[in-house]
């Protein structure tokens, strides 16, 4: 089993809609880590909110847009 899958998976003591909250935060914070920095407004913030409930390898392919992007730039 893959760390994505470890992490996305249900945990026994937890309720479906507490593992979509957690899920959805974990995905939210590693996409704001990688805008760190950057000037977010509402519109943004929403998209993101939007983006942490998609399928892990969509977040995961944005993610990694992201870090290489910032990596050319300089920015790390």
């Amino acid at each position: 089993m893959s760390g994505a899958e470890t992490l996305d998976s249900q945990q026994p003591d937890e309720t479906t809609d507490q593992w979509r909250a957690r899920r959805h935060a974990d995905r939210a914070a590693a996409l704001l880590e990688l805008l760190d920095g950057v000037e977010l407004g509402e519109h943004d913030r929403h998209v993101i909110e939007w983006l942490a409930d998609q399928d892990t390898s969509i977040v995961g392919t944005v993610a990694s847009l992201l870090y290489r992007a910032r990596a050319v730039d300089g920015a790390w």
